[in-house]
């Protein structure tokens, strides 16, 4: 791999483990709505704890990208980012979970913050996703399995 190819690797690896680090340290720096009662939680302590599994599962994906060195498996975990992005954005919403009904709670300065690293996670893996990709969604890199089906028909 070319030192410029592996610079960009690099840099999209961090974008992506940032992204999805933001995500998890958001609601401790910008916090979100108290427990409301001792016996019924508000709607937004839910939302967030689901935030908190999805932000987890982002960051696991993140560092995957850090492992994996085939395209195909760096398209898929690019996709699986896009993915995660737009669940932690879904999660907050009312037809999902959802936040408190006053605007004015702190959850939705929370959820504002989330959409933006979600967003911007989810744009880098689209960009890990089409990267490497041809004309008419065709991998430019060979499959190894293809390679050895071939050689396999023509001995």
């Amino acid at each position: 791999m070319r030192s410029e190819a592996r610079g960009r690797h690099l840099l999209v690896n961090v974008l992506a483990l940032g992204f999805a680090l933001a995500l998890v340290a958001s609601p401790s720096l910008v916090p979100p709505c108290g427990h409301g009662s001792a016996m019924a939680p508000m709607r937004c302590h839910w939302t967030f704890q689901v935030e908190l599994l999805l932000a987890g599962t982002a960051v696991l994906t993140a560092i995957s990208l850090w492992i994996v060195r085939q395209q195909q498996a760096r398209t898929v975990v690019g996709f699986a980012l896009v993915g995660l992005g737009g669940l932690v954005v879904a999660v907050s919403q009312q037809w999902v979970v959802g936040l408190c009904g006053n605007s004015a709670m702190a959850c939705h300065q929370t959820a504002h913050w989330l959409w933006l690293w979600a967003g911007l996670l989810a744009v880098v893996g689209v960009g890990v996703g089409l990267r490497g990709r041809g004309p008419a969604g065709r991998s430019d890199a060979r499959d190894p399995w293809e390679e050895q089906q071939e050689s396999a028909g023509a001995a």
